[in-house]
Formats: structure tokens, sequence, C-alpha cells
């Protein structure tokens, strides 16, 4: 079942929508905006934890001010995610799960590659974890992101992505 989903979501990447599975486990995002899938309502799309983990995963190391030392992160590249939801829109707007937001311009920071984060070390992340998903950017690896400008855009406990032009 899993490689069918795998083979699914493969054929979604090269199509403009993705056919994805609804989810079977607990949604822990919810897109809405400015996307399209095959089989899901337009305009609002419902990931659960598997769904999110059979994209392309990616890892970024790096530190940051919530943190002592450089952490592996794993998840998928935003870009990866809007890609799949053929989506279209130059602001995300990142909601936690207790209501905070912040207005990403996503032409700035595509350049950098975020991820939304799943696994902090190796341990998938729960909510008192900052789970169960960060957006992450890699701060290590380009100085200039490490400002308010762009840590403020690395909400944990993310439970939406809103798109807009």
């Amino acid at each position: 079942m899993m490689k069918l989903a795998v083979f699914a979501l493969l054929a979604g990447l090269m199509n403009p929508a993705m056919a994805m599975e609804a989810p079977k486990g607990p949604v822990i995002l919810t897109v809405t905006g400015n996307v399209n899938t095959e089989h899901g309502q337009e305009g609002r799309v419902a990931l659960d934890l598997a769904l999110i983990q059979s994209l392309p995963q990616h890892e970024i190391v790096t530190s940051n001010p919530w943190v002592d030392k450089p952490h592996h992160y794993k998840g998928p590249k935003v870009a990866d995610l809007l890609a799949a939801l053929n989506a279209r829109g130059k602001t995300l707007t990142l909601t936690a799960l207790n209501s905070f937001q912040i207005k990403v311009d996503w032409e700035r920071v595509q350049k950098y590659e975020p991820i939304l984060a799943w696994q902090d070390d190796g341990i998938t992340m729960r909510v008192r974890d900052k789970g169960p998903l960060w957006f992450i950017l890699p701060l290590d690896q380009y100085p200039e992101l490490k400002q308010s400008a762009f840590t403020d855009m690395m909400i944990w406990q993310l439970s939406a992505i809103d798109i807009q032009n």
C-alpha cells in the first residue's frame, strides 16, 4: 500500500496536480488558498504525517535561537509541497496550533530551500517538542538568515499554510 502511495505521489509531482489519497491518520497540516489537487477539494488540502513523509525528504543541519547546538532536521522542502499541490502565490501565511501567524514572502525565502521538519535529531517531533511540523531555514549555511526578519518565520507547531498572490 505504501509503495502505491509513493508511486501516486511521484506521479503527482510530475503532473501539475498531486494525486493524493485522503489522510488516514490525524491531520497535521491544512493547506488552503491557491492550491488545486486532482482528488482534493480545490482550495483546501488536508495532510497527515504519512502524506508529509511520502514527499521527497531532505535534511537541514543548523542551529537556531531555540536550541543550544546544531540539530538535524528532516522533512520535505516547502517548494516540493507547493509544486505537488499546484500551489500558486507569493505570500504564505503560516499558522501555528496556538493561532500565531506570520506572513512569508515566498519569493524572498524560496532560494534557501526551507523544509517542513517533522523530525529533529532522528526523533519524530511531538507538539511539546515544537512539532508536529516546524518551518526550518538553514541559518548556519546562510549568515544573512541570522536576523529576526528570517528567524521570526521559523514557526513551530505549524498547522496551516494559506497561499495567496
